[in-house]
């Protein structure tokens, strides 16, 4: 009782959990106000890594949907994704090829999801998948709120030649209920978050490359 009034755990049935805000799950709308200028960044040197002619997964994260709003012009690309922001944002991109996965609608968090987004998801293999999670922690890997959203970004990085984590600062070192992946399913992690030594050295031990921006 004195933790839960000093807000330092949560009551439950049988016992007591520690707070974590990561995993609240905040709408769509109220993510895009979040950190919007490091996501920005986040986004375009993300995009750099993208190459012509390729076919990539974008999952339904804000910080996704900067990378593809940074993809250039004068490059032509095939898009998969269950976001409908993503969707809005690209259908008049005449460069971009747009797949949408279908499955039922989270009218929340703008995305399509369910079995049948993840059988959708298992008929494609693409160069590169981009994503984010709600939490990266250096003992438990990624991690996410919600267990459909955790499986379909888990399927979108098991059927990508590359996996390339999105993800700014304010999630690193923190851990959410639900396992996404692990880290050696990683290629490329992109964030705004200055890693230290320690964080460096699992990047090295699975052979991830780490761009900050």
């Amino acid at each position: 009782d004195k933790l839960v009034k000093d807000v330092k755990l949560t009551k439950t049935y049988g016992g007591a959990v520690l707070e974590n805000p990561v995993s609240e799950d905040p709408s769509f709308i109220d993510r895009l106000k979040v950190n919007m200028k490091q996501k920005k960044s986040i986004g375009a040197k993300a995009a750099e890594l993208i190459k012509d002619g390729e076919t990539i997964f974008i999952d339904m994260s804000t910080t996704a949907l900067e990378v593809i709003k940074s993809v250039p012009d004068n490059i032509e690309i095939t898009v998969i994704t269950n976001s409908f922001e993503a969707i809005i944002e690209l259908k008049y991109r005449v460069n971009i090829r747009l797949v949408m996965i279908g499955g039922t609608f989270d009218k929340a968090n703008l995305f399509m999801g369910g079995s049948m987004a993840n059988r959708f998801i298992e008929h494609y293999y693409v160069d590169k998948t981009f994503f984010s999670v709600k939490a990266l922690s250096k003992n438990r890997g990624l991690m996410d709120s919600k267990e459909e959203i955790a499986e379909i970004k888990s399927k979108m990085v098991q059927n990508a030649r590359e996996a390339i984590l999105v993800i700014d600062g304010s999630k690193v070192d923190k851990t959410a209920l639900f396992n996404v992946i692990t880290m050696d399913q990683i290629s490329t992690i992109v964030t705004d978050y200055i890693l230290d030594q320690q964080w460096l050295d699992i990047l090295e031990s699975h052979n991830i490359d780490g761009l900050m921006v």
